[in-house]
């Protein structure tokens, strides 16, 4: 027997093991803590076909992670219903306010160069009159028409009486003046409203016409130098009724009575504030109109007290009413006009149509 055909054959199965190991190589070990096979869910039978009339259920939308995992998904903020998908939470938007913004219309002006110049020379002239002193020589004395039955009438007995209507006066001044201002510019218009354009415009345009009215005020009453209703009263009387060493009859006010500013101011702001609530509409509805009747009876409330406390006749009340209230409306609604109008566009195109013309074509055209 030869050995060399063992021999051969040994090596032809190691050859044949090696070539296909791989095959009946023994599984690798098993890691030293397997995981866990996820568990499934067992499928669910068929039911059917689906009812068309049932209701479909929206998903239940998941909590879990929601605040960890940077994958949640926003809350929605959309405001339109249509838009909105099941599972979605509506929030308003932050800042948002139920009232609609005032905007100042484009046709109407702005405030100017002439609208500046014309407010600082007020104020220069309000200033001057300020410093200047009530002329020596009194062109309107004492009351005229029916002052005198005014003020009998209305004057109260005593002073301390007198002293408290004159508070009452500053006071409504004080409120009445600050309105347009504060109230219906910066709270209303610019916080309220959120319009700080229509705000300012509104504020300028209340400069303006106070401005006016304190340089008309001041510079009347210097040059007229009117004695006020107390003034014969001063020194007079044992005890005398007012001191004559007391401000009120030595000082410059004495003689300042023509007319009166508490008037013109607070019919000035009545009136400011009657434009401003219809032209902006700033409450809408009633309680412009309820803002305009207050600022009028606050004014009219102010003219009263100023006969009350023996400060005013009842003309230096009604001609300052009067000029309130006409610079008071004219100035806003100057404002409030109309100017800037685009021109109607004319047409100066040619619009060229053919048309059949019994056998041939004609050529038409409009403009």
């Amino acid at each position: 027997m030869d050995i060399r055909s063992p021999l051969r054959a040994g090596l032809l199965i190691v050859a044949t093991l090696t070539v296909s190991g791989p095959a009946f190589a023994a599984p690798p070990l098993p890691p030293d803590d397997p995981p866990a096979a996820p568990a499934r869910a067992p499928a669910p039978e068929p039911a059917g076909p689906p009812d068309a009339t049932a209701p479909v259920k929206p998903p239940a939308a998941s909590t879990s992670g929601a605040k960890d995992s940077p994958f949640a998904p926003m809350p929605s903020l959309n405001k339109n219903p249509i838009d909105v998908l099941p599972g979605d939470v509506i929030y308003p938007p932050l800042g948002d306010k139920p009232a609609k913004p005032v905007l100042w219309n484009p046709e109407w002006p702005r405030f100017s160069t002439a609208d500046w110049i014309i407010t600082a020379a007020g104020a220069a002239i309000t200033l001057t009159a300020a410093i200047i002193p009530p002329q020596s020589k009194h062109s309107l004395g004492g009351g005229i028409a029916f002052d005198a039955s005014a003020r009998k009438a209305l004057r109260l007995p005593t002073s301390e009486g007198r002293y408290v209507a004159r508070d009452g006066s500053d006071v409504i001044l004080s409120l009445e003046a600050t309105w347009p201002f504060f109230v219906d510019a910066l709270i209303t218009t610019w916080w309220y409203r959120g319009s700080p354009d229509a705000a300012a415009q509104m504020s300028l345009v209340d400069g303006e016409a106070l401005a006016i009215v304190t340089a008309i005020q001041g510079a009347t009453n210097t040059i007229v130098s009117r004695e006020r209703p107390y003034g014969p009263t001063c020194g007079q009387g044992q005890p005398p009724e007012l001191p004559s060493k007391t401000n009120d009859c030595e000082g410059n006010v004495r003689y300042r009575s023509f007319f009166s500013g508490h008037s013109a101011f607070t019919f000035m702001a009545a009136g400011l504030i009657c434009v401003h609530h219809e032209k902006l509409d700033l409450l809408g509805g009633a309680g412009d109109d309820i803002a305009c009747l207050t600022a009028y009876a606050g004014a009219a409330a102010t003219a009263t007290l100023r006969v009350m406390g023996d400060m005013h006749y009842v003309s230096d009340v009604a001609v300052g009413a009067s000029v309130g209230t006409l610079v008071g409306l004219a100035v806003p609604l100057l404002h409030y006009r109309r100017v800037n109008l685009a021109p109607t566009e004319k047409k100066t195109a040619v619009d060229w149509t053919v048309i059949p013309v019994g056998a041939g074509l004609g050529v038409g055209g409009t403009f």
